[in-house]
């Protein structure tokens, strides 16, 4: 599943996510439109979702099995 519908499935909307981040809606929308959520949002993100959402399924490029030693 791509990040950005798992955190919408968890949170209802990704603009729901902006207040809870302390970032603005654009915000979020800019990061849909990398591809990635910038990595000092993912510990506040597992803790919001009560780690529902792992670092390893929003950040798979960084988290990943392929990138564990």
């Amino acid at each position: 599943m791509n990040p950005f519908d798992a955190l919408a499935i968890e949170f209802g909307a990704l603009t729901n996510l902006a207040p809870l981040l302390r970032v603005r809606n654009s915000a979020i929308y800019a990061w849909k439109a990398r591809g990635r959520i910038p990595i000092k949002h993912l510990k506040k993100l597992e803790e919001l979702s009560q780690g529902r959402l792992k670092a390893e399924m929003l950040r798979p490029d960084l988290f990943g099995e392929k990138n564990v030693n």
